[in-house]
């Protein structure tokens, strides 16, 4: 546990990030001192997409520095990344500097999200692996939560530090992290894999918090050498081609299918632009948008704490994705239908007059919000991370969450244009979506309580 906490600290830093840069964008005098005031929607989606454009690009890549310098030291990577990305940010010479910033720092955040749970999946034990790999969600979500805290009481400064302060934390924790990684050991798979098998044999010994003569950790380190030769007699080529070949084409189909379906649950839309959706919903006061938007950050946490503690390893990870997608479809609907009746446009601002629809397009948010920390982002992660084989999971994560980004991006791009387009269309497409995400898992196989080894002979 304590080895999968301190690697999931990296996903507080991805979450913390979600959560402060949609409060950061939203301030007056950070639009004032980066944005043309003409041109508010163009730069939002400029400075959330270029983020979003290297963090696929570093989930891409993320596949061959994962397997030629090793798991632990690519966290190391993409922490030390984050921190130069960030230190640009908070200078705030000029605009191009902060976009150099978020360039840099999504670069680091793409290889920190295959590279964690990539690396916590391998040294979990396959009983509790479910919930290793999820606190890298659990602690994204509650890394949102203290992003829009800090940016909450920072939108009270009368200065720069008002944009500058949640920064500023990042950027501290972001060290800590980096410190706290090189007391990690290695991935025994990967030490197994690069026939280092002392040290594999070792750092079992270690995880089990056993003898290495233990039977428990010689029946495990067994098997991962039987499936290792195993890989290693099917050939030797480790392309991304070999992923659509054979046995590994359906396990990346059902990974890319799971990485595509979470972005267009409507959870992106919901993330990024939370203050936004409840100003148009008629709370156009800023302190207003961001606590509102705090507050179901803080449900999330609690919802995605509860699915850790409980529901990933006993549900299933199948279940909860299937649940999720029922209520986020209910839940999208229901916002579309009451902006699309109730909603006003007065001098180019949306607003809901009527109390009661303001108050029910809260509690869908909030409810949505809850039920995918509860399953689609507690699953994802886990689920992806476990269907692929040791040969290839380095390379079929790298591709999976550089698809994954590549929906964001299109995503968090076109829907600041789509709300001034039709703010109801958005969520009648996001439920829509929703209900194709039952269908498509309806179909997938489950992988709860089964060894990685285990899950190798489905397919």
């Amino acid at each position: 546990y304590l080895y999968a906490a301190v690697a999931a600290v990296g996903g507080f830093l991805c979450g913390y990030d979600t959560g402060s840069i949609s409060g950061i964008i939203a301030l007056p005098i950070f639009q004032k001192l980066f944005f043309v005031k003409e041109s508010i929607a163009f730069y939002e989606s400029i400075l959330l997409a270029s983020f979003l454009i290297t963090s696929m690009v570093g989930a891409f890549v993320s596949g061959y520095f994962c397997d030629e310098i090793g798991r632990k030291n690519s966290i190391m990577f993409s922490s030390s990344l984050l921190s130069i990305g960030i230190m640009m940010e908070l200078s705030g010479f000029n605009t191009h500097i902060l976009l150099s910033g978020r360039l840099i720092a999504g670069l680091g955040t793409g290889l920190m999200t295959n590279a964690i749970p990539l690396y916590q999946s391998e040294i979990a034990p396959s009983d509790i692996r479910g919930r290793l790999v999820s606190m890298y969600t659990s602690l994204s979500s509650f890394g949102r939560l203290v992003g829009y805290i800090v940016i909450f009481y920072s939108s009270y400064f009368q200065s720069n530090w008002a944009w500058r302060t949640p920064w500023a934390v990042q950027l501290v924790l972001s060290i800590a992290f980096l410190a706290a990684c090189s007391l990690l050991p290695y991935s025994p798979r990967w030490l197994i894999s690069q026939k280092r098998d002392a040290e594999g044999l070792e750092v079992l010994g270690i995880i089990y918090d056993l003898p290495k003569d233990h039977r428990i950790v010689q029946d495990e380190y067994t098997k991962i050498v039987s499936q290792i030769e195993i890989e290693h007699r099917m050939g030797s080529d480790q392309t991304y081609a070999e992923l659509f070949r054979g046995s590994n084409l359906k396990r990346t189909l059902i990974a890319f299918f799971i990485s595509i379906a979470t972005c267009f649950t409507g959870n992106v839309a919901i993330s990024y632009f939370a203050p936004t959706i409840f100003k148009n919903a008629g709370l156009d006061d800023v302190s207003i948008s961001l606590a509102l938007t705090g507050g179901a950050s803080l449900l999330s946490f609690i919802a995605n704490m509860v699915s850790f503690k409980w529901w990933v390893d006993t549900w299933g990870r199948r279940s909860l994705f299937l649940i999720g997608s029922a209520i986020s479809s209910i839940c999208m609907f229901t916002v579309g239908i009451i902006f699309y009746t109730h909603a006003e446009v007065t001098n180019g601002e949306v607003a809901i007059p009527n109390a009661q629809a303001r108050y029910i397009v809260i509690l869908c948010i909030y409810l949505f919000s809850a039920s995918f920390a509860a399953t689609w982002e507690i699953c994802t992660y886990v689920y992806t991370a476990e269907v692929f084989s040791m040969k290839y999971r380095a390379k079929g994560l790298s591709l999976t969450y550089a698809i994954s980004w590549a929906g964001s991006i299109l995503i968090t791009y076109t829907i600041p244009y789509l709300l001034l387009y039709s703010i109801s269309g958005v969520y009648f497409f996001f439920g829509i979506c929703s209900i194709l995400n039952f269908i498509g898992v309806w179909f997938i196989p489950e992988t709860k309580g089964k060894s990685l080894e285990e899950i190798d002979a489905i397919f």
